[in-house]
């Protein structure tokens, strides 16, 4: 297998909702979870957990909970509300795919972290600052073994039914469901606005050498 660099894991990571079947070969998802816990935690407490979904009844029926709140959140609601403009309307139909086909990934990592968050900001803010970093490693961990990641949020809105069906116990909160497989698709960079267009230098709204910076 090619090594391949950072800067190319960076920057082709994008999401892939349609994701072979092809069963995921175990050394790739333990490679990817000792990659995420390589990342920073607030003081070290590393409160994350891992659960990596491979049943197959155990994917399906995570699966058909996804479609039941995709359907009522992003199918019936979202898209059927006729105030998104075509851009949007394009997210949501991307949406979709994993609605219908989550339960068909052939492998699903949940990301869950120990403890509620904070309702203090500067603690919460250290929480989740010390499992989305995790994340991202794990989804390029992921890229360099040639296989495509989604992050997803969704199953929140029924986060207890998700817990129960994975055994997870009432003191973790669940952060990510990540599907992992095969991408059907192709590899390619993200679109995003340049970076000139979201950097400011020395303060809010400058520019090297302008009068203000």
């Amino acid at each position: 297998m090619s090594e391949l660099s950072l800067h190319e894991a960076i920057h082709s990571l994008r999401s892939m909702r349609r994701l072979e079947p092809d069963p995921i070969r175990e050394d790739d998802l333990r490679y990817m979870v000792e990659a995420a816990i390589q990342a920073p935690s607030a003081s070290n407490r590393q409160d994350w957990a891992f659960v990596v979904v491979t049943d197959p009844e155990r994917r399906r029926e995570v699966g058909e909970v996804y479609r039941q709140i995709g359907y009522a959140v992003v199918r019936d609601g979202a898209l059927a509300s006729g105030k998104l403009d075509e851009a949007a309307r394009r997210v949501y139909r991307n949406a979709m795919i994993l609605v219908e086909h989550m339960g068909d990934a052939p492998a699903l990592v949940l990301v869950a972290m120990r403890g509620a968050p904070p309702a203090d900001a500067a603690r919460a803010s250290a929480y989740y600052g010390s499992i989305y970093p995790a994340i991202q490693n794990l989804m390029l961990a992921a890229r360099a073994r040639g296989l495509g990641t989604t992050l997803t949020t969704l199953h929140k809105a029924r986060e207890g039914e998700i817990k129960r069906l994975l055994g997870i116990p009432d003191e973790y909160e669940t952060i990510a469901l990540i599907p992992v497989g095969h991408p059907s698709g192709r590899w390619g960079r993200p679109l995003r606005m340049p970076a000139t267009a979201v950097t400011h230098w020395n303060r809010f709204g400058s520019q090297p050498g302008s009068a203000s910076a």
